[in-house]
């Protein structure tokens, strides 16, 4: 049995009558914020003869219609470039269109970080990031160092006090943890940590430790994040209960792709 013809060998097979060099563009379908264009680069697979541009800018807020980049190349090259630009820049762009809606629905002060990329594939955890850059939203908790207490620390470090003091001991910042209640707050900011992470999912245990640590006049000491399932409708009623920051989860990271398509636009001149 013959092995089936690579990719690039049916685009030579099918576009072979098509000579020449040919100009294609790579435009928006819908209205979007583009990112990801650092990983954009179809110069190999474009061949000897081919040319590549960037029409827009990291950043840029675009339009349906609009051209992005603009690619010359054989009719059987550009065949091929195509899987090298769409998919890089349209699951960036998807992640930059909705974490900037996040960022412009959040009330003045309130702080967004989407700390679950550490659960994407290696290969999609960079253009996560490009995404979240231009958006104004943190990778991380909070900007800066800090030592995060994870739930597997506390359990192999004999509990929360003990996992708190094991981070303030690393002097690498403020220690951040997740609490599941009124009493776990209290506790981890008395025994240090700088971060309480009220981790339920629920609205109303954020204002019960928000409310407790004013009572105790230890609110001041801390940032108070909350996470668990954080919706866009959630924002507001999350900084009315106390929070600071918020991490968002699969609300962006399963964010659609931003729509785009290659399209030929005419024979290059030779």
């Amino acid at each position: 049995m013959n092995p089936a013809p690579a990719a690039a060998d049916i685009a030579g097979s099918l576009l072979g009558g098509a000579t020449g060099l040919y100009r294609a563009i790579v435009e928006a379908c819908e209205d979007g914020i583009i990112a990801g264009t650092g990983f954009v680069d179809p110069s190999d697979s474009l061949g000897p003869n081919g040319s590549w541009r960037l029409l827009v800018a990291e950043g840029d807020a675009v339009s349906a219609g609009q051209p992005l980049i603009e690619l010359i190349g054989e009719a059987a090259h550009l065949g091929v470039a195509e899987d090298y630009v769409l998919g890089p820049l349209g699951f960036a762009s998807g992640i930059a269109t909705r974490a900037k809606t996040f960022r412009e629905s959040a009330p003045a002060g309130l702080s967004i970080a989407c700390g679950g990329w550490k659960k994407l594939p290696l290969a999609l955890k960079q253009l996560l990031r490009a995404g979240l850059a231009v958006s104004g939203i943190l990778p991380r908790l909070v900007a800066g160092d800090f030592v995060y207490v994870g739930k597997n620390a506390v359990i192999m470090l004999g509990g929360v006090d003990a996992a708190i003091k094991a981070g303030v001991a690393v002097g690498h910042g403020p220690v951040a943890v997740q609490v599941k209640s009124v009493a776990e707050a209290v506790s981890s900011v008395r025994t240090g940590a700088g971060i309480i992470m009220v981790d339920t999912a629920d609205l109303a245990d954020l204002a019960d430790v928000h409310a407790e640590l004013t009572r105790l006049g230890l609110r001041r000491d801390v940032r108070l994040a909350f996470g668990g399932g954080v919706r866009l409708q959630d924002l507001v009623p999350a900084a009315e209960a106390g929070a600071d920051a918020v991490d968002v989860g699969r609300a962006i990271l399963d964010a659609p792709l931003l729509d785009l398509r290659l399209r030929v636009v005419s024979k290059h001149p030779a």
